[in-house]
């Protein structure tokens, strides 16, 4: 080892011997220039290199002459990823050294002699084998305190002369300045900022990188200072360097900031001009800015100075503007963050486009004025609309600058908001502030004229004051602990005399670093009686954490103080975690006592300490008391359980749960075994036993093969050998089930398993090995009877929907729902017979109104059926066709079954009468059935039979089709005050089906006043109106012009005599002929019910409401079914209506069945029906609106 490194120290030396004589010889023919270094400042750096050469010879020699000491780098400060300079080289450095820790190797970045100052994913990854490798906790990856302390205590990792720190890579000599293509004269309105006035481009030497450290410009041509608000210097990406400089006395600035120019390669920067806000005084006036100095430590060559744009300066023009403010996101009060806190967002604001021009931003400089340095901060990024743009940091570290590759556009109106975040690796106790110092940090280009923006000083948040965006300091904070009673280790029993018991548990959250303690005590309060002495004490205490392993202990209860103290060092990662104790209670602990773990963090626990800041962190103070602990010896109880319930079921089941045991061992302290269940058989009445009974704890079968039991009589101790040991877990109840096979043979019987405490079985608690006496309940059990199959009932739900109209040519009409009820067993029906019932007097249909009929489960379909050749019967078979699916009926149980039609369609050479009344029902006699196998067929699931039932057939509600329909709904009224004159008294709309047009005839009202004594009281001039739209605004056609249904408006002086008056309104033309109003096919009419309220007095109030129909009138008499012919329809003319009484005459309407119908004025045909089953129509009348003061 001591070879490698004098070997390499003598090339080290070597080489430089060599530069310097190469050096020194070609100054003998260099021809000095006007800009080369003068004759006094090469000898100044030949000496200097002579002086270095002769210091490392004389360290060679001393090498060469004696055993070799390794000199070492400090590292101070704390490094994680996005670090960056001379600290993670020499990291990189160290890591490199050995093998098992190198960064990366193949000559790629950060391998042995290509270290970077860069710390990335590789350099975490190497530092994590480090920290594995020296034993460091934790392995974060993160190079904090005992990390550092660590590198810091080896003496020196990194190969150098013994003393000496390595000279840096030779420097470049030579700086070459030239003038590029200049930008274009044009104009420099005011406000404008970062108007690009000249570029200058910068050449670096091929013998080494050069630092350009500032740049000096002059103001030139014919203008003032004053037209400048600042000079600024951008970079190749357009990103600032540095801050904005006004012009001295000599009309200069010095600009920038140190930059590093590659060997061998060029750059270019601009210098450009931020212009005053306001240019009045100076409009007409050109400037100019020359570059007269380049400020670096090289040799300069080259000519100066360079002049670029000459701009007229201009007051006049209007460029973009933008308005700025605080976001929601920006902190408004002093906040804590601990050590770790990861994308916090630390500033924000909003931008907002003038209305000018649409603008971009293409950067923003964040400015960090506070304490913390940029080790302290990692990942830091620029966010705008949910976009994370990286941020480059300035050599001060001080400025953290985005560009926005391409800009982001803001349109005209809108607006953006911009916030930086990042991750907090350090500095407890400094301060961050992320704010933006001057307007011009924020570059904004307006998209039409294309000058940059200068923001105002104005805006929530928004200063003009030193700070142009002062944001909220952030406080980094310590990392914390809180410790608290762990709910996921709830209160439990323990057996005493048995090691790694639960005695409590804790949970403990880490924000910001993970944390070490050094000490924890714990107290034990305990209660009953105890033996005094060791045999009663706890021992073998441990800390186990969530994965099981334990973390601290074991040690034993101080007995005089209770106490259990535990001086291991216990790592505490970030997060929230719980940590069981667990321990051995004495023998000498008496049974029923009680044990309660607390302890007081803060007191507690001593050398808390956080991993990444190293300070001490001072836990919480609440006392923390964990959950209570009872000493119980082993205990089991046996019973039966009430489930299931005593029932009958059918012969040839498999598997039918007969019994459930219970195990109960809420109050054991131990886990138990045991290997054997004796259980009381009872053949309670019959000759035949059941087979293959076999015992299951949930799903698993603890029985089988030799082990499955036949019982053969009456045995009250019928013993199951289980085919492997059971535990029976403490705290618990298991459940083992009894499951048999029932022969198919069985006509008649009955069953039941019990428990008789006349054969106790063996039970040993699992961990003492102790035998357990457990307290056993005799029961018989329940009594299952056998028969040889199951029954079916059929009826009409509740939920089968009431009367009702429907469109023709429709399908998925609800007819009817049937219930089907079970005993005994599950059935799968196979067939259900259906009727389509006819109603004498009441309109009723024939085959041909229906075209189809489904069954439905649900949404699940299983049966379809049609009523064939004039037949009103059809037999529906379940399951078989296309789409269907099973239907079954559960044991002992109820389900539904939806009968839904499809309906014919109604119209000229159309097969659906009008008005024709549907009624589906189920027919119990099956009287079109083949072979009369009863209304209801199916399949015992048990049994396997067939099982069929009739009865009298449901009677459904049915409903009523016509070719379209209408639907009414109220419109609230938009004024309901009592105030003398024309007033709307009552609001509603009608729509018609998408079906087709449907008419309205008559509308009745009901009109009461509260001060209504005599008739000169009333209301008066009464009349409906219509309209076409929801405003009311728009007439509707084919009645008055001002869409009044009535020709004249109704004179309650005769027409009303009390609240219970019906009043009429017909349609009628404006010839004063009775007519429909048309409301065309899926389309709205809004009507309103308006009177002269003058007489009714403004005191008081009136109330109205539309009338329905209590049944349904038909002029046409029904055909009888059994007749051949039928009537064209099932309704009436108007002319019929009038003889009709009240109840059933109040709201007449018509569906236009046919084209020979379709005219409004055609009243003497039978296509008129009354309001009965109008859908939001009641068969009374609507709720009343009130008019009142």
């Amino acid at each position: 080892m001591s070879i490698s490194k004098k070997s390499k120290t003598i090339r080290v030396v070597a080489g430089l011997l060599g530069f310097a004589m190469a050096f020194s010889l070609s100054f003998g023919v260099v021809t000095p220039s006007a800009s080369a270094a003068t004759i006094e400042e090469l000898t100044a750096q030949i000496n200097s290199l002579l002086s270095t050469i002769a210091s490392l010879q004389a360290q060679l020699s001393g090498m060469q002459g004696g055993s070799s000491s390794v000199g070492a780098y400090v590292f101070a400060a704390n490094l994680t990823v996005g670090s960056k300079g001379q600290d993670v080289m020499n990291l990189q450095k160290v890591l490199n050294m050995s093998a098992d820790t190198q960064v990366a190797s193949g000559g790629s970045a950060g391998s042995p002699g290509n270290e970077t100052s860069f710390f990335g994913p590789a350099t975490k990854a190497a530092v994590i084998k480090f920290q594995i490798k020296n034993g460091i906790s934790p392995v974060a990856g993160y190079v904090g305190p005992i990390t550092r302390a660590k590198l810091n205590s080896m003496g020196g990792t990194v190969v150098v002369p013994p003393g000496v720190t390595p000279p840096p890579a030779p420097a470049g000599t030579g700086l070459t300045v030239s003038s590029p293509t200049q930008p274009a004269g044009s104009l420099a309105p005011q406000s404008a900022a970062r108007v690009p006035f000249t570029k200058i481009t910068v050449t670096a030497g091929s013998d080494g990188d050069v630092i350009l450290n500032s740049v000096t410009v002059q103001r030139g041509g014919l203008a003032q200072d004053a037209v400048f608000g600042g000079i600024v210097l951008l970079n190749e990406n357009g990103l600032q360097l540095g801050i904005a400089k006004t012009l001295n006395s000599n009309h200069q600035a010095v600009i920038g900031e140190a930059v590093t120019i590659p060997r061998g390669t060029s750059k270019t920067f601009t210098v450009a001009g931020n212009m005053a806000a306001s240019l009045s005084a100076y409009a007409g006036q050109v400037a100019n800015i020359s570059v007269v100095g380049v400020n670096t430590a090289a040799v300069v060559s080259g000519s100066l100075p360079i002049v670029g744009a000459s701009h007229t300066i201009n007051s006049s023009l209007s460029i973009g503007s933008v308005t700025t403010e605080r976001a929601s996101l920006q902190p408004t009060t002093a906040v804590n963050k601990e050590v770790g806190t990861t994308g916090f967002t630390f500033s924000q604001f909003k931008v907002t486009a003038g209305s000018v021009e649409n603008v971009r931003v293409h950067s923003v400089r964040w400015n960090q004025a506070s304490s913390a340095g940029s080790a302290d901060l990692a990942n830091v990024v620029t966010v705008v609309s949910g976009v994370e743009y990286p941020t480059t940091i300035s050599a001060d570290g001080k400025y953290y600058s985005t560009v926005f590759p391409g800009g982001l556009l803001i349109e005209k109106g809108l607006f953006k908001e911009i916030s930086i975040k990042a991750d907090v690796a350090g500095g407890s106790g400094r301060t961050i502030n992320f704010g933006v110092e001057k307007t011009t940090d924020l570059y904004i280009i307006g998209e039409t004229y294309g000058y940059g923006i200068t923001p105002p000083s104005t805006g929530t948040g928004f200063t003009s004051g030193t700070i142009w965006y002062p944001a909220q300091t952030i406080t980094v904070a310590n990392g914390s602990i809180t410790v608290e009673k762990a709910l996921a280790v709830p209160a439990q029993n323990i057996a005493p005399n048995l090691g790694n018991q639960v005695l409590g548990g804790y949970t403990v959250e880490i924000k910001g670093e993970p944390i070490t303690v050094a000490s924890h005590v714990f107290s034990f309060a305990t209660t009953g009686t105890k033996t005094a002495g060791s045999s009663a004490q706890i021992t073998q205490v441990t800390i186990v954490d969530e994965n099981g392993s334990v973390i601290a202990g074991p040690v034993d209860e101080v007995d005089t103080t209770g106490d259990v103290t535990f001086t291991d060092t216990v790592l505490y990662p970030i997060g929230k975690k719980t940590y069981t104790f667990k321990g051995k209670v004495g023998p000498g602990f008496g049974a029923d006592g009680t044990v309660i773990l607390s302890t007081t963090p803060s007191t507690n626990w001593t050398t808390v300490t956080g991993q990444v800041t190293g300070k001490t962190i001072t836990p919480s103070s609440a006392a923390v008391t964990m959950s209570t602990i009872t000493v119980k010896s082993a205990a089991l109880t046996i019973s039966v359980s009430s489930n299931p319930a005593a029932q009958t079921i059918v012969a040839g089941a498999q598997d039918f749960i007969f019994a459930n045991v219970l195990l109960d061992a809420t109050a054991s302290g131990e886990d138990m075994t045991m290997s054997s269940v004796p259980l009381d058989y009872e053949l309670v009445t019959g000759s035949t036993d059941l087979t293959s009974c076999n015992l299951f704890n949930g799903s698993t079968q603890l029985t089988s093969g030799t082990n499955t039991v036949n019982p053969s009589g009456d045995d009250n101790s019928l013993n199951f050998t289980l085919d492997s040991t059971l535990t029976i877990p403490k705290g618990t109840v298991t459940t083992l089930t009894v499951k048999c096979n029932i022969p198919s043979s069985i006509t008649s019987g009955a069953h039941s398993f019990g428990y008789n405490s006349a054969s106790t079985p063996t039970i040993t608690g699992k961990t003492s090995g102790q035998s357990v006496t457990p307290t056993e309940n005799t029961g018989a059990g329940q009594t299952i009877t056998e028969t040889t199959g199951g029954t079916i009932a059929v009826a009409l739900d509740s939920s089968s929907p009431s009367y009702s109209i429907a469109a023709a040519g429709t399908a998925g009409n609800v007819a009817s729902v049937l219930r089907f009820t079970t005993t005994n067993e599950a059935i799968k029906l196979t067939e259900v017979a259906l009727v389509l019932t006819q109603v004498a007097g009441n309109a009723s249909s024939s085959p041909d109104d229906v075209t189809k009929v489904t069954l439905w489960d649900g949404v699940t379909k299983v049966g379809e059926s049609i009523f064939t050749g004039g037949s009103y019967y059809a037999s529906t078979t379940i399951g078989s066709c296309a789409g269907c699916s099973d239907f079954i009926v559960p044991k002992d149980a109820d389900k539904v079954m939806t009968v839904k039609v499809d309906l014919g369609e109604q119209g000229i050479s159309q097969v659906g009468t009008p008005g024709a009344f549907i009624r589906v029902d189920w027919d119990g006699g099956n009287n079109g059935a083949p072979n009369n196998i009863g209304g209801v067929k199916g399949v015992g699931q048990s049994s396997g039979t067939t099982i069929s039932a009739n009865g009298t057939d449901t009677a459904s509600s049915g409903f009523r089709v016509f070719k379209s329909y209408p639907t009414v709904e109220i419109v609230p009224l938009s004024d309901t005050k009592l105030v003398a004159g024309r007033r709307d008294l009552f609001k509603f709309k009608v729509t018609a089906s998408t079906k087709g047009d449907v008419g309205i005839h008559r509308l009745s009202f009901t009109i009461a006043t509260s001060s209504a004594t005599q008739q000169i009281d009333m209301i008066d001039a009464l009349n409906v109106y219509g309209f076409t739209d929801s405003a009311y605004s728009t007439p509707v056609s084919g009645v008055q012009t001002d869409g009044a249904l009535g020709y004249v408006n109704k004179d309650l002086t005769l027409a009303w005599a009390s609240a219970s008056s019906i009043l009429r309104i017909h349609a009628e033309t404006t010839g004063n002929a009775s007519t429909t109003l048309v409301i065309p096919a899926g389309t709205t009419r809004y009507f309103t019910l308006r009177g002269d309220v003058t007489l009714a007095g403004t005191t008081y109030s009136v109330s109205s409401a539309l009338q329905g129909d209590q049944k349904f009138e038909s002029g046409v008499s029904p055909i009888p079914h059994n007749v051949a012919g039928a009537s064209t329809s099932y309704l009436s003319s108007t002319t019929y209506f009038l003889t009709v009484s009240n109840v059933a005459s109040d709201f007449i309407w018509r569906p236009y069945s046919t084209t020979t119908t379709n005219s409004a004025a055609t009243l003497d045909y039978d296509d008129f029906a009354n309001g009965y089953g109008v859908p939001g129509l009641p068969s009374t009348n609507t709720n009343s609106q009130i008019l009142s003061n």
